[in-house]
């Protein structure tokens, strides 16, 4: 990535700051937690009850995969062109809630489109424009992190920020269950929750527009350089780059084939699903929480990271090999619990890590939405490789394993982030 010298920060007025108080940090939450309600609910359970309606038994796997990854790549483009928008938007309304407010408005169409869409290609599009409209919220919402939140606040906030994605999992699950009569209801209800909570955050975030005279130019050659920032100048934000790459590649296995894990390897399919998928994310929802505020606590009051990233890759590690054990429910509950353990504690901690070594805080969207890209490209790499190791028998030991080794390869990257303990 080409830098330049940083233009100084927008000056925030004292009135807003002061306005903002201790209401930023709890509609920042609120905002996290609403934006992961609506852009989980597809990949969770949603996407696999349309796919089955549009397709049919026969192809679904093949099918979702291919819906699942289209999307992804939609989000891996977002991510990091979002965050540099976002650092270099000049309107009055400000450079951070310009995209509170049309992320939100652009997810809510996408997920309009999987709910009311009857064919393969309206599924995709749907998907595309949720994973990008919900990826500029999110990563919008991680910037006034960053910018707004006082760093001895920061580690207590991130912590609980951290769960945002296994609860919301869980909330999205429960719409399902409970909506699933209603294939528009079940994806236009997340969303709406959604858009409630950015539309909070953007009633007390202090922001300002970006100073245009000190921008640097941004065209064709600058977007693309916006998705690189070499690892030779700054090995310690590669590192933890890669050491997120590979704790996802193991979280998401489990979270891209869960509703189909729990009806062909489990056994619970027809219209027993649903609940059981339900029953299955809450308790991953659980694990996440309890351990996002037990890490987040004990980062504020150790000052250390590692170790406790470290703690939640070995969970994730253990809870995929549990899952290779057989195939009873109680023993993937088991192994979900242990996901949602790794996924609330390190998704708590790797936000405030990756804080301390990002390359120019003063373009934090930007540098984010390449960091995100750790989480999106699983996420379009999984159902590539995934539907071959499964095949059509239904064989998801070999994955389990396949991820239990990339959450190993997580541990042993988090050595390469030198200046963090």
């Amino acid at each position: 990535m080409t830098r330049t010298t940083p233009p100084p920060r927008t000056a925030v007025s004292p009135a807003s700051a002061a306005r903002a108080g201790l209401w930023l940090p709890v509609a920042l939450v609120v905002a996290y937690y609403g934006a992961y309600v609506a852009v989980m609910s597809p990949p969770t359970v949603s996407m696999a009850l349309r796919v089955r309606d549009v397709v049919g038994e026969g192809q679904r796997v093949s099918t979702l995969s291919t819906v699942l990854s289209v999307g992804a790549f939609a989000a891996a483009i977002a991510s990091p062109l979002l965050g540099a928008l976002s650092d270099r938007t000049t309107l009055r309304f400000g450079k951070r809630r310009t995209w509170l407010v049309i992320g939100p408005l652009v997810g809510l169409t996408g997920l309009a489109c999987i709910g009311l869409g009857d064919t393969v290609w309206l599924l995709v599009v749907g998907w595309v424009l949720a994973q990008a409209g919900w990826s500029g919220t999110l990563m919008a919402a991680q910037a006034v992190l960053t910018e707004r939140i006082d760093p001895g606040m920061r580690g207590r906030v991130s912590g609980l920020m951290g769960p945002a994605m296994p609860v919301g999992m869980v909330a999205a699950t429960l719409l399902v269950s409970l909506l699933d009569s209603s294939p528009a209801l079940m994806l236009l209800v997340p969303g709406l929750i959604g858009v409630a909570g950015a539309i909070s955050l953007v009633a007390v975030v202090p922001d300002a527009p970006a100073d245009k005279s000190a921008l640097p130019a941004f065209g064709v050659r600058e977007f693309f350089s916006s998705f690189y920032v070499n690892p030779r100048r700054y090995p310690a934000y590669a590192w933890a780059f890669a050491s997120r790459f590979l704790m996802f590649s193991g979280v998401f296995i489990i979270l891209t084939y869960q509703t189909y894990i729990v009806s062909d390897r489990v056994g619970y399919g027809g219209d027993s699903t649903a609940g059981r998928v339900f029953q299955s994310t809450l308790l991953l929802g659980a694990g996440s929480v309890a351990a996002s505020l037990l890490f987040g606590m004990l980062d504020d009051r150790t000052g250390r990271l590692k170790p406790w990233l470290r703690l939640a890759a070995l969970a994730s590690a253990a809870g995929l090999l549990v899952m290779c054990v057989d195939n009873s429910f109680g023993v993937f509950l088991t192994g979900m619990v242990l996901i949602g353990v790794a996924q609330g504690g390190y998704l708590s901690v790797d936000l405030p890590m990756v804080s301390r070594v990002l390359p120019d805080p003063e373009h934090a969207a930007q540098e984010l939405g390449v960091y995100n890209l750790a989480l999106v490209v699983p996420q379009m790499l999984i159902p590539l490789y995934g539907s071959l190791i499964v095949g059509s028998d239904g064989n998801y030991p070999p994955l389990f394993v396949v991820g239990a080794v990339c959450s190993a390869l997580a541990i042993a990257s988090l050595a390469g982030v030198r200046g963090v303990k």
